[in-house]
């Protein structure tokens, strides 16, 4: 994209999205001004021609944007507020602030409502992304924007030239961050399932290459287990994405689900495992890690049989019923998501394009997205459940007898009937909830 007499803007957070944002911005004519209290990260992008500050108070000062690509909320507020750094008070008027950080739908609430105590000139834009260092370094993220519609008028160039699909979220400031939330909970859900079903893989004595790429192009495939496993395939890939992001991400909507009463039974599973992680100190590691949680004896084990000969299994395990328990994972995960997408007020039709278009898609979301959705997204909409149930089923009583633990795919299996009472009679409840002892046996 070239820009005509580009607007100067501040860029802070040079983290590994946050870089190749800015450098994106800069080759494409805006005038960058950046800071990071990483001090090398700083001096390459004033290498490559970037402008550089010392504080994000002196970055603002010319800015008529502010992005703002920090790791959270409390690095947001030190940001802006600091009493002696902070970036608010030093923007000129009517600067606009790009907030693109992934934080709860609440903080955007209360960060405007102190902007208009001190700055109620400043517009807000919230605006997280999606997408990868990748995508970001070809200005080809997915961004989720939302605030006044003027706002966003005025804020789309620079929008506009980070992403290759801009979504307005409508309602107002919040609902890109709602939009980010629904989103990665497929992404939550997705990356430990990838883990769950490649030790799986392995445990039954697979070549977990050949298992990879059946698993790959089958009906159970999604954008992130295609992604992901060739990480545990070849360690030397390195990391793709740190553990502590997606931990991070998941209990922000843990967190949003519990204010709003929502159950959301399988991202907090998921939450779980993330949380084992990080307190084993493999925070900073690839997502991939997770694998060695279900792994405990044998923490290379996908990567070790990845040239592994056929060999006689030592239990019954086959492909297809890895293949059952990734289905049923994305069924309930669609299930779940989509019903606290409706709670948080986002147009589903707007949610569907979004997850289509970025790392949440899998094939099972564009095959039975229409059904559930027809039947108030429980699993009775979908064509042929019965006889899905009845293989997941199947599929972990043969797994339990090789000990192997099934973290994610036991909690698509159905509470006790209490919990199946009670959340089956709210309409927002989750679908799956209450499918499943009607349809466990084939009709």
């Amino acid at each position: 994209m070239s820009v005509s007499k580009s607007p100067t803007v501040a860029f802070v957070g040079l983290g590994a999205m946050g870089y190749p944002m800015a450098m994106y911005l800069l080759k494409s004519g805006f005038p960058v001004i950046a800071y990071d209290v990483y001090a090398p990260a700083l001096e390459r992008f004033a290498a490559e021609g970037g402008g550089s500050s010392r504080s994000p108070r002196e970055a603002a000062r010319e800015a008529e944007f502010l992005v703002c690509m920090v790791a959270n909320s409390a690095q947001a507020t030190s940001l802006l507020f600091d009493e002696n750094n902070g970036a608010v008070q030093a923007l000129p008027a009517d600067a606009t602030i790009i907030l693109c950080s992934t934080v709860a739908p609440a903080y955007i609430d209360e960060l405007r409502k102190r902007l208009d105590t001190i700055r109620s000139d400043v517009r807000l834009i919230d605006s997280p992304v999606s997408g990868g260092a990748g995508r970001a370094a070809d200005g080809t993220l997915s961004i989720f924007s939302s605030g006044q519609d003027t706002h966003l008028d005025h804020t789309y160039p620079v929008l506009d030239c980070m992403s290759s699909k801009l979504y307005r979220i409508p309602g107002g400031l919040g609902g890109g961050s709602k939009a980010k939330l629904i989103h990665q909970i497929f992404a939550g859900v997705n990356i430990a399932m990838a883990s769950e079903a490649m030790g799986l893989a392995a445990v039954a004595g697979y070549n977990t290459s050949e298992a990879f790429d059946e698993l790959r192009s089958s009906n159970a495939n999604s954008w992130i287990f295609s992604n992901r496993v060739p990480h545990m395939l070849d360690p030397t890939l390195g990391r793709y994405s740190a553990i502590t992001i997606i931990a991070k991400d998941v209990a922000i909507i843990t967190s949003t689900s519990r204010d709003f009463g929502f159950p959301l039974p399988l991202l907090s599973t998921a939450e779980q495992l993330y949380m084992a992680a990080v307190s084993f100190g493999w925070g900073n590691e690839d997502d991939c890690a997770i694998v060695r949680l279900y792994l405990p004896q044998g923490a290379d084990l996908v990567h070790e049989l990845v040239d592994a000969p056929e060999s006689p299994r030592a239990s019954a395990i086959t492909i297809k019923d890895i293949r059952s328990l990734m289905i049923g994972v994305h069924l309930a995960t669609i299930s779940e998501a989509m019903s606290f997408c409706e709670r948080l007020g986002i147009d589903v039709d707007l949610m569907f394009d979004i997850i289509s278009n970025a790392a949440g898609v899998s094939d099972v979301f564009l095959k039975y997205f229409a059904d559930m959705r027809g039947g108030a997204w429980s699993l009775k909409a979908v064509q042929g459940i019965d006889k899905m149930i009845y293989d997941l089923s199947g599929a972990i009583n043969k797994v339990c007898q090789t000990r192997y633990p099934l973290f994610m795919s036991s909690a698509a299996l159905p509470m006790s009937d209490e919990q199946q009472q009670s959340l089956a009679s709210d309409k927002n409840s989750i679908g799956i909830l209450g499918d499943f002892r009607e349809t466990i046996e084939p009709q």
